[in-house]
């Protein structure tokens, strides 16, 4: 099929689905639980220290009673909660009463800025404030204090967890239970303009019984995710939303040096930039960010490539991660492998993986009635053997109803090459929720093409994935086709000229009450990889888990597979030391892992495999540890090895090991510690790196990093080293 009559096809495939689910009823005929939200004057308001002494909560409504969703399915919860709504013309607030008479089980370690709070008694917060039925932002708040935030799009399929809003929290602990207070200012999320109402939903995560409680949409088929199904709150007035501009400057300084090079002096700098955000509508915001710096970013956590594809590093820039539900595109994991016709990470970084200066950039997202749209442009600075270069990226989306999504996306530009490179891609999703009265069933398509000036940039893909959730089935197809010219410069492939399936089917049966075990896990996996010629590449089928799930959220489970995969030329592994020969190979592998609940003061995974690898075989161990001693010392160590043996001269091993010491002084004052070796790339490196928060929107950061080359005689030679402290403040009208 020619990739222009694909593309076409598949859009009108895309329009088709469109049309007739615009036809179709939506989810607006589920009868919705309502609540109240209360009104205060300004002066009223809460204090946010988490006390609940304040006289507004007194006699402000609340939303009602929870329901158990885990581990028993409709039982009043365990224990009990309390939840106030209430707003004023600037903020609104939330008030939580969590008791719980056993105040020694309640877990609160947790108190980072934007922590992973599985390990914590919490309660999450999801908001629809345009009331369509597909957006909603979720707030969470532990019994620690850590307070956290996410964007979630296409009704609970997308998720942007680095999205941070301006807003505060606080909580207590007492004998009676854990309480929090939260403060959500309305010039923080968008909004539809003049509502008097907005979705809602609210979940307790009861960590000793490993509980789960909701206010609305009560199924173990559905996640509390699902935006269709919130319930609504009621009672808004009139609000005071500003003019809708905010600034965020920053000021950032650094000292660098390279003793590798014998550079004894620290060379200095001091940058300045930030960025303009301006809210056109409620709901449309336009951003400019001038002189962008990204002093405070993590480092990547090692790998070490035992495959001929390339390895994955996620973004971790907060300018591009924000928004980032805007330009997601299509069925990106069908046929279990990454798609991403765009991927921001491409932008500021050469061919290598090395920074290249942003001089600018301007972002415009938001939605706009059943519209979704994003569009960012990016100029960066020459660099090496690099010209400066414009990179753009354009994302639309049209929603008929809350179940279907159809949209474009559009990419220009090559930040590796002085050539042209061009992406075009139409997608489309819908979902049918309460299939056969028990699965949620949802279906993506996609396609796109890219063009440019080089001789392998003219090619097409095409993708499409199957999910069916139940409460103890779950099913997915996926396939994903990708042609030998299709090459999106601004984006991520992991293999080209290929066609890629998988089916995977995975029961958990939950068990009765009264035992040690919740719920075994069955987990199956069929894949293939063929060339598009129709050679056949990799094939797989195998167990991913069979095992059980504690009440704790123990996990224990073994796993197997049987392959076989089609090497087309030589290539090496481990520094290029390791010639893998072309050939047809068939492997067996087999192992075990463990994985004890985050519920635990002493938490984290192990596991075990062994089995044949191409011509040979390799055992592997992957185990870290966690502790959280307290809300004040977290500790973690990590250690994955691979003793690989393909034949006399052609073994090796590898070693990945990793250390965290953080420290989090208060919820808005963090010392965190990792260093890092493999001895592939031989270097040790250390990063530590402080935040404080010393006003909600406001920043300071400090981040210290230093490397060590492993010299032929084992001994650490310092490397690069330096230092960089940036001050980011936020000031709105």
């Amino acid at each position: 099929m020619r990739p222009a009559y694909r593309l076409r096809h598949l859009a009108a495939v895309a329009l088709a689905l469109a049309c007739a689910a615009a036809v179709l009823p939506g989810q607006d005929a589920v009868r919705r639980r309502t609540a109240v939200v209360g009104r205060i004057e300004p002066e009223a308001a809460p204090r946010i220290d988490g006390r609940m002494d304040d006289a507004c909560w007194t006699d402000a409504p609340q939303i009602g009673e929870l329901t158990m969703v885990e581990p028993w399915l409709g039982r009043a919860p365990s224990q009990r909660t309390v939840v106030k709504l209430l707003h004023d013309r600037t903020a609104l607030y939330i008030g939580l009463w969590c008791f719980d008479p056993d105040a020694g089980r309640i877990r609160a370690t947790q108190r980072a800025r934007d922590a992973r709070l599985d390990p914590d008694d919490r309660v999450e917060i999801l908001l629809d404030p345009f009331e369509n039925r597909r957006t909603a932002y979720f707030f969470q708040i532990g019994a620690g204090g850590s307070i956290g935030d996410i964007l979630v799009s296409q009704n609970g399929q997308r998720f942007d967890k680095p999205w941070d809003a301006i807003w505060d929290g606080a909580s207590t602990v007492t004998d009676e239970g854990w309480f929090a207070e939260l403060v959500i200012p309305f010039r923080s999320i968008p909004r539809r303009e003049g509502a008097a109402s907005w979705g809602f939903n609210l979940i307790r995560h009861v960590r000793a019984a490993n509980e789960e409680l909701r206010w609305t949409n009560v199924s173990q088929s559905a996640s509390a995710f699902r935006v269709s199904d919130f319930g609504t709150i009621e009672g808004f007035g009139a609000i005071d939303p500003g003019i809708g501009l905010e600034l965020v400057p920053y000021v950032a300084g650094r000292a660098q040096r390279d003793r590798a090079d014998g550079q004894r002096r620290f060379d200095d700098d001091v940058d300045a930039g930030g960025e303009i955000n301006y809210r056109l509508t409620p709901s449309v915001t336009l951003s400019t960010t001038l002189f962008t710096d990204f002093a405070e970013t993590e480092v990547d956590d090692r790998q070490i490539n035992l495959n001929r594809f390339p390895l994955f590093f996620p973004e971790k820039r907060d300018f591009f991660l924000e928004g980032t539900s805007y330009f997601t595109f299509g069925a990106n994991e069908a046929g279990n492998t990454r798609f991403l016709p765009f991927f921001s990470r491409r932008m500021g970084l050469d061919g290598g993986g090395a920074p290249v200066p942003l001089l600018g950039g301007v972002k415009l997202a938001g939605e706009a009635g059943p519209f979704e749209f994003g569009v960012l442009d990016v100029q960066t600075e020459a660099s090496g053997a690099l010209d400066e270069e414009n990179l753009g990226v354009g994302r639309f989306r049209y929603a008929p109803n809350d179940r279907t999504l159809v949209g474009l996306i559009g990419t220009n530009g090559d930040p590796t090459s002085e050539g042209s490179n061009t992406v075009v891609g139409v997608d489309a999703f819908h979902r049918v929720p309460d299939l056969f009265g028990a699965f949620d069933f949802t279906v993506s398509v996609d396609a796109a093409t890219s063009a440019g000036s080089l001789d392998a940039d003219d090619g097409e893909s095409y993708g499409a994935e199957l999910r069916a959730r139940g409460s103890e089935w779950q099913f997915e197809l996926g396939v994903r086709s990708v042609a030998a010219d299709f090459r999106p410069a601004l984006g991520f492939v992991r293999r080209r000229d290929t066609r890629q399936s998988a089916f995977e089917a995975a029961w958990r049966p939950r068990v009765a009450e009264g035992g040690f075990v919740r719920r075994f896990v069955v987990d199956a996996e069929v894949e293939r990889a063929d060339a598009l010629d129709g050679e056949e590449q990799d094939a797989a089928f195998g167990i991913e888990q069979l095992g059980f799930e504690t009440h704790e959220g123990d996990q224990i489970g073994l796993f197997g597979e049987r392959a076989f995969e089609r090497v087309q030329s030589e290539f090496a592994l481990f520094r290029d030391s390791t010639p893998v020969f072309a050939g047809d190979y068939w492997t067996s592998r087999h192992g075990v892992f463990v994985e004890a609940s985050e519920g635990r003061e002493v938490g984290g995974f192990a596991s075990l495999s062994t089995g044949d690898f191409f011509d040979g075989t390799s055992d592997r161990i992957e185990a870290n540890v966690d502790w959280r001693t307290s809300a004040l010392l977290h500790l973690g160590v990590g250690y994955d090895t691979a003793a690989v043996d393909l034949g006399p001269g052609r073994s090796f091993t590898t070693h990945i090991g990793s250390c965290r010491v953080d420290f989090f002084l208060s919820p808005r004052l963090s010392v965190r510690n990792l260093v890092q070796y493999d001895n592939e790339s031989e270097v040790l490196g250390w990063q530590s790196r402080l935040r404080w928060i010393y006003d909600p929107g406001r920043d300071f950061f400090a981040v210290l990093g230093t490397r060590w080359n492993r010299a032929d005689d084992g001994s650490l030679i310092p490397g690069e080293q330096g230092l960089e402290l940036k001050i980011v403040h936020a000031v709105r009208f």
